[in-house]
C-alpha cells in the first residue's frame, strides 16, 4: 500500500510540474506583404512593426504566439468564426469592424504615419489631387480602408478601382502600366518608394480623419482583449513601444 501510495504521489508531482511549466499558445492572425508592419524575409520568417510589437506583448501577457499568415480581407471573417482570437494587421478600429469584432486601445495614431497617400509612376501620370483621377485605374488592397474610401468616391470622381490581395502585386500592376496609381498609407508609401525609386508619391484629403489608428483586434468578448491592453500600457509607460516606433517608422 506504502509503495502504491508513492507511486501516485510521482506521477501526480509529476503532472503538476509538467503544467507549472507550460505556456499557453494562441494562434494570432497576419497579413504579410504590408510593410512596414508586417513582411517575410528572405528567410521566409515574419518580420515588421506589428511582428515585433505582439511577440513583446505576448511575452507580457505570457502567451505563446503561433502566427498564421492570411489574406487581410479574411481576418474579421476569421476571428468571427473562431479560426483564430487576435489579430495584427495594421487596422483601423472602424464603426464597421467594431459590430463584428473587439478592438484594443490605439497602438500607433500619428497623423502624418496614417495619411494616404497616392503613388505612381510619375512619368506616366501627374496626380496631384483626386481631380486628377479621372479615367483612371485606381489601386488598393482589399478589405483596406482605402479600399472603402475608393468605392465610396469612385463616381464622383470618375475612376475605376482595382482591388488585388496585397500592395505588392498593385504595385507591380503601376510598374507594368496596367494600375495608375495605388492609394495607401504614409508608412507603406515610404516603403514602397525605398524599394522602387521610380515611383513617386503625394498626400491627398481623404476623408478618414476619424478613423486614424491602429489597434489589435480581438474575438468578441474575448479575455485577452483586457490583457494585452494592459500589457501595451506597460510598453507606452516605459517608452518600449516608442523605441519600436522610432525603429520601424523614423
Amino acid at each position: 500500500m506504502k509503495k502504491l501510495m508513492t507511486v501516485m504521489l510521482v506521477v501526480v508531482l509529476t503532472v503538476l510540474s509538467g503544467c507549472e511549466g507550460s505556456t499557453e499558445k494562441v494562434t494570432v492572425l497576419t497579413s504579410s506583404g504590408y510593410e512596414p508592419y508586417e513582411m517575410v524575409d528572405t528567410s521566409g520568417k515574419l518580420i515588421g512593426f506589428d511582428i515585433e510589437l505582439m511577440e513583446l506583448l505576448a511575452e507580457e501577457v505570457g502567451i505563446e504566439i503561433e502566427w498564421k499568415d492570411v489574406d487581410f480581407d479574411g481576418i474579421i471573417a476569421s476571428l468571427q468564426s473562431g479560426q483564430a482570437e487576435i489579430a495584427i494587421a495594421g487596422l483601423s478600429p472602424t464603426e464597421e469592424r467594431k459590430d463584428m469584432v473587439d478592438f484594443g486601445d490605439i497602438y500607433y495614431n500619428t497623423e502624418s504615419g496614417l495619411s494616404n497617400y497616392f503613388v505612381f509612376d510619375s512619368t506616366e501620370n501627374n496626380i496631384v489631387s483626386l481631380e486628377d483621377l479621372d479615367g483612371l485605374i485606381v489601386g488598393a488592397q482589399i478589405g483596406t480602408v482605402q479600399a472603402g474610401l475608393l468605392e465610396a468616391i469612385k463616381d464622383e470622381y470618375g475612376f475605376t478601382v482595382d482591388l488585388r490581395n496585397t500592395n505588392t502585386m498593385i504595385v507591380e500592376e503601376v510598374k507594368a502600366g496596367r494600375v495608375d496609381v495605388l492609394v495607401v498609407e504614409s508608412a507603406i508609401a515610404i516603403s514602397i518608394l525605398e524599394a522602387n525609386t521610380s515611383l513617386s508619391k503625394v498626400g491627398f484629403e481623404s476623408y478618414l480623419d476619424d478613423v486614424l489608428g491602429s489597434a489589435i483586434a480581438f474575438a468578441k468578448d474575448s479575455e485577452y482583449t483586457a490583457q494585452f491592453n494592459t500589457a501595451l500600457a506597460t510598453m507606452k509607460a516605459d517608452g518600449s513601444l516608442q523605441t519600436l516606433i522610432d525603429k520601424w517608422f523614423n
